[in-house]
């Protein structure tokens, strides 16, 4: 099925740029932007930002709802997630909601396609 081959091989409605939205004290773990290709994603820290804890590795969704991605220390993360055209919002082990809105456009899916909207 083409849908799941898209969904292994990098998500490629989730490639290109985001910015975190969040500002609560525990997404700033989280980098300030984001940006996905093909199935390697690499995080970029905000000015006065420490260690993000996703700084560059791999991902992928297990399924329409679960993000798979390697955190700083190579530890694969399983985190619910809710996908938009404009937005993602995951959670993370410890509860912290955190929001991201796309920066640039994704390239064209041959297949399948992600809901438009916002939050």
């Amino acid at each position: 099925m083409a849908a799941s081959a898209d969904r292994g091989t990098g998500l490629p409605f989730l490639q290109g740029q985001w910015r975190r939205l969040s500002t609560a004290e525990c997404a700033q773990r989280y980098p300030a932007e984001i940006t996905f290709v093909l199935a390697t994603y690499r995080g970029a820290r905000g000015p006065d930002q420490g260690m993000i804890w996703w700084d560059a590795g791999t991902y992928r969704l297990a399924d329409d709802r679960t993000l798979i991605l390697s955190t700083a220390t190579d530890e694969l993360v399983e985190y619910p997630v809710q996908l938009t055209s404009q937005r993602f919002t995951f959670t993370d082990p410890e509860g912290c909601e955190v929001t991201y809105e796309r920066t640039t456009s994704p390239p064209p899916s041959p297949s399948g396609s992600i809901p438009e909207g916002g939050e």
